[in-house]
């Protein structure tokens, strides 16, 4: 059975979020890469669907989450 285009896109946000928690700092440019997608689609889930996220770019251009956020933190 094919994967459909959901499974794709949910894989992908999952995978930004948890690259992010681990403090990787990736790129739009090497996320689109990564999962062969344009970067405009990076950046639709960024600032679209991820958009409940406090995520935003360091000095050098690289994505991170602003002031420290775990998405596996314990503590609500």
């Amino acid at each position: 059975m094919a994967q459909k285009s959901y499974d794709k896109a949910l894989f992908r946000l999952i995978s930004i979020l948890s690259m992010l928690s681990k403090d990787e700092r990736p790129t739009v440019l090497s996320l689109a890469e990564e999962f062969n997608v344009s970067k405009r689609t990076i950046q639709t889930d960024i600032y679209q669907r991820l958009c409940g996220w406090d995520i935003t770019k360091d000095k050098f251009g690289r994505l991170v989450f602003r002031d420290g956020v775990n998405i596996f933190s314990t503590t609500a």
